[in-house]
């Protein structure tokens, strides 16, 4: 466990160096081109770029950290039949909220913080790596990448849509394991008894 907090945690500072430095070569050269929302959007400077990005690493490490070394799968008294029940009890205490993780804070924060540690420093390593060969490609101008362009049209919409699948692949591995971590407890305690 140590050894793969570790690893995720140096890959992620990586990946997040290498899109650092990926966006430094637009960024310097012509601002205004920037694409990150924050700059578009809230007008950050690279100094605003660098703090708010230190605290979402910060705040990506920690989570990661706690599911790490401090958060466990919770025990449930029944093991509901479908999987969307299960992350729906474990969210918010009842069956038959599942569609509600998407957009409601669950109950128990614990579990949000555990889980959001274990989702986002995978998906944000992806995303920054992405970033990295988008920028590098384009500034460096790629004839395979520029092909790649061409055909898709618009690649920062195959990037989205890398990420966000990235996240629903990660949330669902997560559940699932648990899924079946819970049903192999309890079905030990049953034969216990």
């Amino acid at each position: 466990m140590k050894i793969r907090f570790i690893f995720l945690t140096l890959l992620l500072l990586f990946a997040r160096g290498c899109d650092f430095y990926s966006t430094s070569l637009w960024f310097f050269d012509n601002p205004s081109d920037e694409m990150n929302p924050l700059t578009r959007i809230f007008g950050l400077d690279w100094t605003g770029l660098i703090l708010t990005n230190l605290i979402l690493v910060g705040l990506i490490i920690y989570g990661h950290y706690y599911y790490t070394f401090k958060y466990s799968t919770p025990q449930i008294s029944s093991i509901p039949e479908k999987l969307t029940d299960f992350v729906s009890e474990l969210y918010f205490n009842e069956k038959g909220r599942f569609y509600q993780v998407f957009y409601k804070i669950p109950k128990n924060k614990k579990i949000l913080i555990g889980h959001t540690g274990y989702v986002l420093i995978r998906v944000i390593i992806l995303a920054s790596i992405l970033a990295t060969i988008h920028n590098l490609c384009q500034f460096y101008n790629f004839s395979a990448y520029n092909t790649f362009r061409e055909i898709v049209k618009r690649p920062l919409f195959v990037i989205y849509g890398l990420i966000i699948s990235s996240f629903i692949y990660f949330s669902y591995r997560l559940w699932k394991s648990e899924y079946e971590f819970v049903k192999e407890n309890f079905a030990l305690k049953k034969n216990d008894l």
